[in-house]
């Protein structure tokens, strides 16, 4: 008998929603990393899709357990990941030649979040760049305040968050701060 699990899912869409999966037997190390094993037979991630690589078996101690996931994986797994990975990164190319942030589970909402900049010296409102995403204005990495601050100055540029309505709080071109559109924050 598995156990039932509710568990946080990002559709494809980029919603986030509850979705129950079953499963008979979890493996996890103290990074973190887990492995479950599915009531429909599927050595997998929390989520349900399986497992991207063989080696990932490591985490099984059982000597016993570990041979029969990776005979499960020499005579569907591997053949059911390729597919699965397949189809998911073609998901995943396409939404990006179309424009759209790449959903991946619960930080999508933050990646899909967009940033206008301007040099902290020019107070022009047209010094501001075009909505972008993190990746778009060069980071490496999401940085921590991504998605949490409506306006930081970071190095030699101000951020703000786009969407915050028209001159919501933004300087004019004179340095006083304008009040924004007040009718719409309630």
């Amino acid at each position: 008998m598995g156990q039932k699990l509710f568990i946080k899912a990002t559709k494809p869409d980029g919603t986030i929603g509850q979705k129950e999966i079953n499963v008979i037997r979890s493996w996890q190390e103290s990074d973190g990393k887990q492995i479950f094993l599915h009531t429909n037979g599927v050595y997998g991630y929390k989520d349900g899709s399986p497992v991207l690589k063989k080696d990932e078996f490591s985490i099984i101690g059982d000597p016993t357990q570990r041979r029969l996931a990776e005979g499960w994986w020499d005579r569907v797994g591997k053949q059911m990941s390729a597919g699965f990975y397949e189809v998911r990164n073609a998901e995943i190319e396409r939404r990006q030649l179309e424009g759209l942030p790449v959903v991946e589970g619960n930080s999508s909402n933050l990646d899909a979040m967009v940033y206008i900049r301007r040099p902290i010296e020019d107070k022009r409102k047209k010094a501001f760049s075009e909505p972008s995403t993190w990746t778009e204005l060069g980071f490496t990495t999401r940085p921590d305040w991504w998605g949490s601050a409506g306006m930081i100055e970071m190095g030699v540029y101000h951020y703000e968050k786009a969407g915050e309505g028209e001159d919501g709080g933004r300087k004019t071109e004179d340095g006083e701060q304008g009040v924004g559109n007040v009718g719409e924050t309630f």
